[in-house]
């Protein structure tokens, strides 16, 4: 940049300190307090020299954005590995959030057996960490995926009502998240059984599928009032 002009220079400058963000025209204008025919050739002279770039935000694709040549755009201006050419990629969130939703609920459920109860000390639902773990070794995408993205997607499953946040070997929910005395509590996640399929709910309940029910009293040796699966279903339903 040593052959640049003084103005081609305030102009690269400014850009530069925009860093990965880019800066609006109008902006640039703003804070060069050049004419904007003195800006538009500058703009053209640093674009011929690779030395800046011309991009489209998703926030205002209608706006002209510039930055550094060398520079990828962040996240807010990018979309992130949500969007293609500035479009959201619904195609690419589905799949992955359908596969997640599939991992969370197959660790958070008995396969279809009709006398298979989780202990209640299983550890069986997942943390974050984990499904990101998963999604990198089922090879799903190519794209490079941050812990963040992974919980945006949760974050997704949640709103749709298919998984719920729970603070790890605990009947808490993460609402609960005050009353736990640790400073970091593990979040874990629970798929939410869909019930608008029909069928017999009283199957979901320890009860409905204990090889022993008709044995259990409320005063002999097999008792509600001890069955730790029972307890334990209580907590988590």
């Amino acid at each position: 940049i040593n052959d640049l002009d003084e103005d081609d220079r305030l102009v690269y400058n400014t850009i530069k300190a925009a860093g990965n963000e880019g800066i609006w025209t109008r902006n640039l204008k703003t804070k060069t307090n050049l004419h904007q025919t003195v800006i538009t050739r500058s703009l053209k002279n640093l674009e011929s020299k690779q030395l800046i770039k011309a991009i489209k935000s998703v926030k205002a694709p209608t706006r002209k954005i510039y930055m550094l040549y060398e520079l990828t755009p962040s996240a807010e201006v990018s979309g992130g590995p949500w969007f293609t050419d500035q479009e959201l990629d619904t195609d690419f969130v589905e799949t992955l959030t359908k596969a997640i939703h599939k991992f969370i609920y197959s660790r958070s459920f008995p396969r279809k057996d009709a006398y298979t109860v989780f202990p209640a000390s299983r550890g069986g639902f997942v943390s974050a960490v984990q499904i990101h773990r998963f999604i990198e070794e089922s090879k799903l995408t190519t794209v490079d995926l941050s812990l963040d993205h992974i919980n945006s997607l949760l974050d997704l499953l949640i709103f749709d009502g298919k998984i719920e946040r729970r603070i790890s070997d605990s009947g808490a929910t993460a609402m609960e998240l005050n009353d736990v005395d640790d400073d970091e509590p593990e979040i874990v996640y629970k798929a939410v059984k869909d019930r608008r399929g029909g069928g017999n709910p009283w199957t979901d309940t320890p009860c409905g599928k204990c090889p022993v029910f008709n044995d259990c009293t409320d005063d002999g040796l097999i008792t509600p009032r001890k069955c730790i699966y029972y307890r334990k279903w209580l907590l988590d339903f």
